[in-house]
């Protein structure tokens, strides 16, 4: 079995159409290194959390691992999550499906690596600004 290698150089198409030339291969993490990155959020994020929903595909195993600490009282946000943040494309389509009459105070948004500076009040762990 070939193992997968996180980060890529080569041609690739972003969530939102754009050409990249290189990526984050997020499927080469191990549950695990998902359990320690959820730790890393936690503790820089203050403000508890009903529950963690992750973006498809990206951020489903992230909203797994964020979830073991979440404190499944409806009086907390929800805290939405994704593995790459790009564009914010992929964000603005989940509110708008899942929750229409989304603000930024209803819930938090994290991402483990930014490609640039998130809008909206998302967080990153990792961003790479230039």
């Amino acid at each position: 079995m070939q193992q997968l290698e996180l980060f890529k150089y080569g041609t690739f198409t972003s969530h939102s159409g754009l050409k990249l030339n290189w990526k984050i291969e997020c499927d080469a993490l191990s549950e695990n290194e998902w359990d320690c990155l959820a730790a890393m959020i936690v503790e820089r994020e203050s403000r508890p959390f009903c529950k963690a929903e992750g973006i498809p595909r990206g951020g489903l195993p992230l909203a797994k691992a964020l979830n073991k600490y979440a404190t499944n009282k409806e009086e907390d946000r929800i805290l939405i999550c994704d593995d790459i943040w790009t564009t914010g494309r992929s964000f603005k389509e989940y509110t708008e499906e899942h929750y229409p009459d989304w603000i930024m105070n209803q819930g938090m948004r994290w991402v483990v690596f930014a490609r640039k500076m998130p809008l909206d009040g998302t967080k990153a762990l990792f961003s790479m600004n230039g």
